[in-house]
């Protein structure tokens, strides 16, 4: 056999080179076709429409393509209320005319540990989580470090009976961080999610309540997203106060000024399969975000739209 020459081995190491970037090419294309795009499971939270009526919001669920409806009650929203008046029959009967489901209940009031009630209501409308805030202690906002660690123990530990009941049922108890706590720090956030042991029990993450610095959300969420069972896709903005209709909106995405690709970039790297909800807190509270139900569907949808943008690009 005749020794290769130079010219015949770059020849064949170039051929080789060659069929292992197309090998590794089709690797990538399999991959890619084999694995379903990542989407945001985008829930509708009633307390967008202030007290407007339960039976005109459903209907939006379904026709805008949100996986159920984020149920809101108290001074935030009253639909809530507006169902238990309503009857649980008539309202099962309500969501199964027009295909649509309850996801989840939002409990702040009156929080987890009297919300049994609503969790057993919510399970006959399909809904499967639970979202309130913590329970804080005095101070607690002032706290670092390994104290922090053992308010967070605390209270957890004051939960240890809903977290066993809704264990029982299947339903999942989504913890909201929130100013002015234990949580409204990326460190108690990060604690929390070290100090959960149970599965059925998680972060409501919400960006509103946490420094505005969009690398540093997008690492929090890194850092946590095993544990973030709901996200609200709601920036600081101006904030919720006393303020004109337009300023209040930069609350949404895409119309304020967080740049959220790098939280969108995190929960798509871990597959986050929670719940998602485009959010912000009209003023007053109990106000809509909108003055007719369709305006509040198009308000929220385009900043949706803005947010599935987003996700596409990272």
């Amino acid at each position: 056999m005749p020794t290769p020459t130079r010219r015949d081995f770059l020849r064949l190491s170039a051929g080789a080179a060659t069929a292992l970037v197309a090998s590794a090419g089709a690797v990538r294309a399999q991959t890619a076709a084999g694995a379903a795009p990542f989407r945001l499971r985008h829930v509708l939270s009633t307390n967008q429409y202030g007290t407007l009526p339960i039976q005109d919001i459903v209907p939006e669920a379904k026709r805008a393509g949100y996986v159920g409806l984020d149920v809101w009650a108290g001074r935030w929203g009253n639909q809530r209320e507006q169902i238990d008046y309503l009857g649980h029959e008539k309202f099962a009967a309500l969501l199964q005319q027009h295909g649509v489901k309850v996801s989840c209940y939002t409990c702040m009031d009156p929080g987890f540990a009297r919300c049994e009630p609503h969790l057993r209501a919510m399970l006959k409308f399909g809904g499967n989580q639970i979202v309130a805030g913590f329970p804080g202690v005095p101070g607690g906002k002032d706290l670092r470090g390994d104290a922090l660690r053992q308010a967070i123990r605390g209270s957890l530990e004051k939960l240890k009976p809903i977290i066993g009941v809704a264990g029982e049922l299947n339903v999942e108890l989504a913890i909201e961080n929130h100013l002015n706590g234990l949580l409204e720090t990326p460190d108690g956030v990060r604690i929390l999610a070290e100090e959960i042991k149970e599965k059925h029990v998680g972060i409501s993450f919400a960006p509103f309540h946490l420094p505005q610095d969009a690398a540093l959300l997008g690492k929090l969420v890194d850092d946590v997203a095993p544990k973030i069972l709901y996200y609200y896709a709601w920036q600081f903005g101006d904030g919720s106060g006393d303020l004109a209709p337009s300023k209040q909106k930069r609350q949404l995405p895409g119309v304020g000024p967080l740049d959220f690709k790098p939280m969108l970039a995190a929960l798509k790297r871990h597959r986050f399969a929670g719940y998602t909800s485009v959010f912000m807190h009209p003023t007053p509270r109990g106000a809509p975000l909108a003055s007719t139900v369709k305006d509040v569907t198009a308000e929220l949808g385009k900043a949706r739209a803005f947010l599935d943008k987003e996700l596409a690009a990272v």
